[in-house]
């Protein structure tokens, strides 16, 4: 095989590499910019975290409004009592990693929270095929289910972002670079 490509040497995406490209072109095109647009004394890390915390009270609300309304038990409703218990774990875990990322350095959430973030976008697909056909009042509560779910995925993505690098502090002085008690105002041989 002269001028030609070798089979073995032709690069091929499998899916696993696919699934990262799509989950690096979300992070750095589309979340990465919202970031860096942030205002100056809110970083990504906060307004993440901020987004998981609404996602777990929306979906607290959305496991209390059956019990209140329809008078289910805490029996009938216990794996959505346990997952929201998960939840709560993961974002106090999450409270906890923050003082990781750090201005000027490398985002470690970022490579750890991969897999969380490809789970959290299948599971918010899920949801939103499941609302689309619930009826009645079910449609209310499933989606503010969806909407717990897009927060708590928007919120994976913001904690992943680079965060901003520290602000450079400027001198307003003029005048001599070396000052003090040098008479000639820090120049050599005056």
């Amino acid at each position: 095989m002269q001028g030609g490509v070798r089979p073995d040497k032709v690069s091929v995406m499998t899916l696993p590499e696919r699934i990262a490209h799509v989950d690096d072109w979300l992070l750095d095109r589309l979340f990465q910019p919202v970031a860096d647009r942030l205002p100056g004394r809110l970083t990504a890390l906060q307004l993440g975290l901020s987004c998981q915390l609404g996602a777990l009270m929306l979906d607290g609300l959305s496991l209390v409004l059956p019990m209140l309304l329809f008078g289910a038990s805490l029996a009938n409703m216990i794996d959505s009592a346990l997952i929201w218990c998960i939840s709560l774990a993961f974002f106090l875990g999450m409270k906890r990693s923050a003082p990781l990322v750090r201005p000027g350095m490398l985002n470690p959430l970022r490579p750890l929270l991969r897999a969380m973030r490809l789970l959290s976008l299948a599971f918010l697909v899920y949801q939103l095929f499941r609302g689309m056909g619930a009826p009645g009042f079910i449609w209310l509560l499933t989606q503010m289910t969806t909407i717990s779910q897009l927060l708590f995925t928007v919120g994976l993505y913001l904690v992943a972002c680079q965060p901003r690098p520290p602000y450079q502090r400027m001198s307003t002085r003029s005048g001599p670079i070396i000052e003090g008690v040098w008479r000639a105002g820090g120049r050599i041989n005056s």
